[in-house]
């Protein structure tokens, strides 16, 4: 369910250094507070994959390192209005918004429901593969909680991605 404490370290530490220099020290000073210019900065990535690879080489100025993993992770960041199902004991439980596919998503350092206080959510979010498994980098930018009769159908469609093989808890390699 959540990821080991070493490795969740060394993710959220380049995560960290990464989105902050794609930000650019003059939004990081403005006060905000460091999930919201992560957000914000995972943001501006997206909107320019580019950017990764001058903050990767801002950073080596600095003589600040990125693990690999963590950089092929950020290169992998998918960032959409996933359907947060549920947690079970092993993950939490995401369905693709087109209904095409299902994933078995490990948290960083805690379990997402624990972080929302319930599940069963359309939830924006980052997922990406780290350590040849699904995680979520955390930062939930928006949350529209699902009814009952939603969830059952979403319920539904998880049992249907089971059966024809397109549920996943870890990545291709």
């Amino acid at each position: 369910m959540i990821v080991g404490e070493a490795e969740a370290l060394a993710f959220i530490q380049g995560y960290k250094h990464l989105m902050l220099e794609v930000l650019g020290p003059e939004e990081v000073g403005d006060g905000r507070d460091t999930l919201t210019l992560l957000a914000a900065g995972r943001k501006k990535y997206l909107a320019d994959p580019s950017r990764l690879d001058r903050a990767l080489e801002a950073l080596a100025g600095k003589s600040i390192t990125v693990p690999a993993e963590v950089r092929a992770a950020v290169r992998s960041l998918e960032v959409k209005a996933w359907v947060y199902l549920r947690d079970t004991r092993a993950y939490s439980v995401f369905i693709d918004p087109d209904g095409q596919a299902a994933y078995g998503v490990f948290g960083l350092t805690q379990r997402l429901r624990d972080l929302l206080g319930d599940s069963g959510a359309v939830v924006e979010t980052g997922l990406m593969c780290y350590g040849g498994r699904y995680v979520s980098d955390g930062l939930v930018t928006r949350v529209a909680w699902l009814g009952r009769g939603y969830r059952q159908e979403f319920t539904a469609l998880l049992a249907e991605l089971r059966a024809q093989g397109k549920f996943h808890t870890r990545c291709p390699a």
